[in-house]
């Protein structure tokens, strides 16, 4: 009876090491498509190995890897809620270099009224505009491009704004 066991475990040993070759091989394994299968691995990890270490060309799995990331992978709910995540984060950036461009249209506004209750309303528009970013932007995750048109706005703003006396801290 023991010899039975041990030989069930080296087969089952042997089927969790087998390694899967190719999209087709792996996306059979999976019950999927090799589109579904390759935008798994571009989405949501798909432990995915390519041998000669390119980003694209041959590739290759383990059974136990991809048993493991079935078990472990996030829902189709878990999904949505990250694209919905970064949807919001990317709509807060682009509100925040809209912001910033009324703020400046704001502040040359002031810059170039005589009337003095103008001028009031509009740099404490564009100075209201300018702490709102200022809180906003530590919230949301912005890109190398994105946190320099928005920080050379801003300092634009900073800028206008002390000329029509205002100090910004």
């Amino acid at each position: 009876m023991l010899p039975q066991l041990a030989e069930v475990a080296a087969e089952q040993m042997a089927a969790q090491t087998e390694i899967l070759s190719g999209w087709k091989e792996i996306a059979h394994y999976l019950g999927k498509g090799v589109r579904t299968v390759q935008r798994y691995e571009r989405e949501i990890r798909l432990p995915i190995h390519r041998p000669a270490g390119k980003s694209h060309g041959a590739v290759v799995a383990s059974k136990i890897e991809l048993d493991r990331w079935v078990t472990a992978s996030p829902s189709r709910t878990d999904l949505a809620s990250t694209r919905t995540g970064e949807r919001a984060n990317q709509l807060g950036a682009n509100f925040l270099q809209i912001d910033s461009e009324i703020a400046l249209t704001f502040a040359g506004i002031a810059l170039e009224t005589r009337d003095q209750d103008k001028r009031v309303r509009t740099v404490k528009t564009a100075q209201n505009a300018y702490d709102t970013i200022m809180r906003l932007r530590k919230r949301l995750h912005l890109t190398d491009t994105e946190r320099d048109k928005l920080d050379a706005n801003l300092q634009r703003l900073k800028v206008e704004l002390e000329k029509l006396g205002q100090s910004l801290s």
